[in-house]
């Protein structure tokens, strides 16, 4: 079996590869990009309470009303703080996944390199075999038809 034949298997290998770590890669950018806007979400809630109570405080408030006002926007900024966390982790993982994504990327096309070369190394090797064919089935009659014309004189 040919070299380039052999590398058949190879390359859909490398090309299967490479495929589920792009798909890997396309699920962490997106679970990313989710996450992303859920915290853009949560400032903006955060912005807009904040800017709401301060319209409030011109007004009267009682103590048990601004303790709650100022408790809601603790838990509200830990719960920004933790969403911070899940969007750097996942931009560590959704970058992780990239670079396995381009490795396997490289891997595919070297391999894809490799076996154009052993086909051209192959067609090569072919055509000087042909040549060879061509030129002993050419010395053959050239020293055929020296004999037919040494037999006739």
């Amino acid at each position: 079996m040919k070299k380039s034949q052999r590398m058949k298997t190879v390359n859909s290998l490398a090309e299967r590869n490479e495929r589920e770590q792009a798909d890997k890669f396309a699920k962490s950018q997106q679970k990313c990009e989710i996450q992303q806007k859920k915290l853009a979400e949560l400032k903006q809630y955060y912005q807009e309470y904040m800017d709401s109570s301060r319209k409030m405080s011109g007004e009267f408030l009682d103590i048990s009303r601004l303790q709650e006002t100022r408790a809601f926007m603790t838990k509200l900024s830990g719960a920004i703080a933790q969403q911070r966390d899940i969007v750097r982790n996942l931009e560590v993982t959704m970058n992780t996944d990239r670079k396995h994504w381009m490795d396997s990327r490289r891997q595919a096309m070297s391999m894809q390199k490799l076996t154009e070369r052993y086909v051209d190394q192959e067609m090569r090797q072919a055509e000087a075999a042909e040549q060879r064919s061509a030129d002993d089935l050419s010395s053959q009659r050239f020293v055929w038809s020296m004999r037919q014309n040494n037999a006739m004189a």
